[in-house]
């Protein structure tokens, strides 16, 4: 029997919901709405291949890979064998190829500041060039306040949310970075989006620097059905940020999608923050 990603299990009842982090963290970014997302659904959140509480586990650091890894997550945890997925910025692009390869698996799917393919325009063609530079040029505290201010933007958050930050990325080796940072920028799920056949919930921020809308915005358009849920002024850690919209949206999503067992009505939501 094949070894299951070290994760996390929170709730008692509902639905399985199963949190895909992103790239340079662990699964500890979804502490900000665990709490509030366990009243409602078991949750399962796994560290991928190379981060987190996996981070000595051995390649291919390569997307399939965590994609096969979080199958059989889901095989050995659900009872259902089954489940809903969360998947955020990275975490979304692994929860497009699960969709595709594993569709059985998947009850339906929420994409969170995320991607079908990330090089778009010119500006994000050069940050895909870019970032291999970086990551071998700079220490990973160096990075992390680099990188800081594109992911939070000026909001001010509680000092163990900035210290989980930097520990998350202090402790993800270099391979890893080197090999996920090629995997984002190859990654193409456009071809696959006219497809997906399973209840979607497509999230993003009109300010995110990282992840851009017009990515939310063509996920929404090429995957039928999908609702698309936008936030005037999140950024890209806007489940930080905008918590309580989150949960709610999300909650609400997926309440409607049991209820009607059908794709939401596509149309797209310009959503208040309640912060």
């Amino acid at each position: 029997m094949p070894r299951v990603l070290p994760h996390k299990r929170l709730g008692t009842r509902g639905p399985w919901l199963v949190l895909l982090h992103g790239y340079m963290v662990d699964g500890g970014m979804f502490m900000p709405v665990e709490g509030a997302l366990m009243q409602h659904y078991r949750l399962i959140i796994p560290d991928l291949r190379g981060y987190g509480s996996a981070w000595n586990w051995e390649g291919p650091y390569t997307f399939m890979q965590r994609v096969q890894d979080v199958a059989e997550l889901i095989q050995a945890v659900s009872d259902t064998q089954t489940a809903w997925v969360l998947g955020y910025s990275m975490g979304g692009a692994l929860t497009q190829l699960l969709l595709r390869e594993y569709p059985h698996l998947v009850e339906g799917v929420i994409l969170a500041c995320t991607f079908a393919y990330k090089p778009l325009t010119r500006i994000e063609q050069w940050q895909g060039q870019l970032l291999p530079r970086l990551l071998r040029m700079l220490p990973p505290a160096s990075l992390a306040n680099l990188l800081y201010p594109q992911a939070f933007g000026s909001e001010t958050f509680p000092p163990e949310v900035i210290e989980w930050y930097k520990k998350a990325l202090q402790r993800t080796r270099l391979e890893v970075l080197l090999a996920d940072a090629e995997n984002i920028f190859k990654f193409d799920g456009r071809p696959f989006l006219s497809k997906i056949q399973k209840p979607t919930l497509v999230i993003g921020g009109t300010a995110d620097l990282i992840v851009p809308v017009h990515h939310s915005q063509l996920l929404a358009e090429k995957i039928k059905g999908a609702q698309l849920i936008l936030y005037p002024g999140a950024g890209h850690a806007l489940i930080f940020t905008h918590r309580k919209p989150f949960v709610r949206d999300v909650h609400r999503f997926i309440l409607r999608a049991l209820h009607t067992f059908e794709s939401p009505n596509p149309h797209s939501v310009q959503s208040q923050s309640l912060q």
